[in-house]
C-alpha cells in the first residue's frame, strides 16, 4: 500500500494507539510501554512518516519570532495611515497568520532598517535590489511580497499579472476590440511590468499594435495622458489599466470629455480594490488575492526561520477575472 503525506493520526490508526501516544514516542517524553512503542515505530517506518518541523516547533512552544515588515519610504507613510486599499489588506493577511502562529510584526521603513528582527517581509514595488542586499547582509531570512527582482534569487510571493493581462486582452478581442491602450505605473515594480509584458505579448500575438503610457499616481498626470492619447492616437476601443487607480482615473477623464463608457470605449483595471465596484459604471477588473498573498508570504518566512525548505522560491498566485459594467 502507498501512503501519501501521512499524518500523525494515520500513524496512530495503523499502530492502534492514541495520537498522544504517538506524540510521546516522537518527543521521547512520558511513559509508553515497550509494545506500544514498537508498534508506533513500525507504523512510522511503514508510512514513511516525517513529522512537520512546524508542528514540532509548535509542540515545543519554540515558534516565537519577531518579524520586520519593511516598506519603501512612500508605502511606509501610506501604510502607517492605513489609507491604502491594496497593501492594507496584504497586511491583514500577515497579521492574521502571525496571530495564529505566535509571531509578532513591526512595520519599518527601508530608511530605518535595523538587524534586530528574526526575519523580514519586504513589501511592494519600491523594494530594490540594494534594499534586499542590505537586509540579507544580516544573515536573516527574507521574503518579498508583491515584488520580484530578477537575478537576486530571494524568496518572493507575487500575483500572476502576465496571465491575467493575456486573459483580459483575449476577453476584449472576443468583443471585437482591437485598438487597446495600456496605462501602467513604474515598470521597476514587478507587478506593473508583469501585466505590461502580458499586454504586449497578447497584442503582438493577435497582430495588433500595442500603445502604452506611464501614469504617475503621486502627481496624477492622467489628464495629460488622455489629451496626448486622443490627439496622437485617437479614441481607443479600450484602455487596460495596470491597476484600478489608473483605470478609474482614465474613466473619469474620458467621461469629463463626454466619452461614454463602455459604449465608446471600454475600461479594464487590475487589483479589484474596494472603489472598483463603486464607480459609474462599475469597473471590470482582476481580483488579486491580497490577504492570501500576505498569508502565503508569512508561511514561507516561517518555513525559512525553522530551516525548512531553504531553497529560494518564487510563488505566483493566479488572479480572477471580475466582469462588471465598464467593458462590453
Amino acid at each position: 500500500m502507498i501512503y501519501l503525506s501521512a499524518k500523525l493520526s494515520d500513524v496512530a490508526r495503523l499502530a492502534e494507539v492514541s495520537t498522544a501516544t504517538v506524540s510521546r514516542v516522537l518527543n521521547k517524553s512520558g511513559y509508553v510501554s515497550k509494545k506500544a512503542r514498537e508498534k508506533v515505530l513500525s507504523a512510522i517506518e511503514e508510512l514513511e512518516y516525517k513529522p512537520s518541523k512546524v508542528a514540532s516547533y509548535l509542540a515545543s512552544r519554540k515558534l516565537d519570532f519577531n518579524i520586520g515588515i519593511v516598506a519603501g519610504r512612500r508605502l511606509f507613510k501610506i501604510l502607517s495611515s492605513k489609507s491604502d486599499q491594496f497593501y492594507t489588506i496584504v497586511l491583514n493577511g500577515i497579521e492574521e497568520f502571525f496571530l495564529n502562529n505566535n509571531m509578532r510584526g513591526e512595520l519599518v521603513s527601508t530608511d530605518e532598517f535595523s538587524n534586530s528582527f528574526d526575519g523580514y517581509l519586504m513589501i511592494g514595488g519600491e523594494i530594490s535590489e540594494k534594499d534586499v542586499r542590505m537586509v540579507k547582509e544580516g544573515g536573516k531570512p527574507v521574503v518579498l511580497v508583491d515584488q520580484y527582482l530578477a537575478g537576486v534569487k530571494v524568496d518572493c510571493v507575487v500575483s500572476d499579472g502576465y496571465d491575467g493581462a493575456v486573459y483580459g486582452m483575449r476577453k476584449l478581442f472576443s468583443k471585437g476590440l482591437k485598438k487597446i491602450v495600456n496605462i501602467h505605473g513604474p515598470l521597476s515594480h514587478f507587478g506593473f511590468r508583469d501585466r505590461y509584458d502580458g499586454y504586449i505579448s497578447a497584442m503582438e500575438s493577435a497582430g495588433y499594435l500595442p500603445r502604452a503610457f506611464e501614469y504617475d499616481e503621486e502627481n496624477d498626470n492622467m489628464s495629460a495622458i488622455i489629451d496626448l492619447l486622443l490627439s496622437r492616437y485617437g479614441l481607443p476601443d479600450a484602455v487596460f489599466g495596470c491597476n484600478d487607480t489608473a483605470a478609474i482615473r482614465a474613466m473619469e477623464e474620458f467621461q469629463a470629455r463626454g466619452i461614454k463608457i463602455p459604449e465608446e470605449a471600454s475600461i479594464m483595471g487590475f487589483d479589484d480594490i474596494i472603489n472598483s465596484s463603486g464607480t459609474t459604471p462599475s469597473l471590470t477588473t482582476f481580483k488579486i488575492f491580497k490577504r492570501e498573498m500576505g498569508v502565503v508570504a508569512s508561511r514561507r518566512l516561517q518555513s525559512l526561520l525553522i530551516g525548512n525548505e531553504p531553497h529560494p522560491t518564487k510563488i505566483s498566485l493566479f488572479t480572477e477575472f471580475v466582469q462588471r459594467e465598464s467593458t462590453l
